[in-house]
């Protein structure tokens, strides 16, 4: 029972620093999402790390540099050896696609960025995206704003999406769970 009358509503001061609390919360799961994330990169470097990323990489590379009918179209001759693979039905492209569409927005915009860095950097932006939208998810399912920024705590640490969304390690998990956020989000 609050501290309170119960016929008055919560005083603005409270709510005021309620809502103080939350966005400060709020802004500490985000940073902390993407801090987190970005240990390997500043450990290391601007390098993509493991075996799936560095094929992801050269698909998104192919992609920028030859466009969408030839990526869709390409064969390519040094995975899957001795046989190759044909990448365009055996991928699925929506982080290359993602990928090259922030690369040349970033150009459009006059701030350019390596593709290498994009594709680095890529895990850790989604990795945020997706605490965001969870954030929302669980503010919308429950009415309660506490909730969601309780969710963005959980969600900015927990070991299972830190590690589908290290920064350096390009892989479709990072941007795919961010889209489940978000498609969960605007359905519900």
């Amino acid at each position: 029972m609050a501290p309170w009358n119960d016929s008055r509503a919560m005083p603005s001061v409270l709510k005021a620093a309620l809502v103080a609390v939350q966005v400060y919360a709020f802004y500490f799961a985000a940073s902390s999402a993407y801090t987190i994330r970005l240990h390997a990169v500043n450990e290391y470097g601007r390098i993509i790390h493991e075996f799936d990323p560095w094929f992801n990489f050269r698909a998104t590379k192919y992609l920028h540099e030859n466009g969408w009918t030839k990526f869709f179209r390409w064969y390519d001759h040094e995975s899957w050896y001795p046989l190759g693979r044909p990448v365009g039905t055996t991928i699925y492209p929506g982080m290359q696609i993602t990928s090259v569409c922030i690369c040349n927005v970033l150009e459009y915009l006059g701030t350019p960025m390596s593709l290498n860095d994009v594709c680095v950097f890529v895990p850790a932006w989604f990795g945020v995206i997706a605490t965001t939208f969870l954030a929302l998810l669980a503010s919308e399912c429950s009415g309660s704003a506490s909730a969601g920024v309780g969710a963005a705590l959980i969600m900015s640490i927990i070991p299972a999406h830190i590690m589908r969304s290290v920064a350096g390690g390009y892989d479709n998990e990072s941007v795919a769970v961010s889209a489940l956020c978000a498609t969960f989000y605007c359905w519900c």
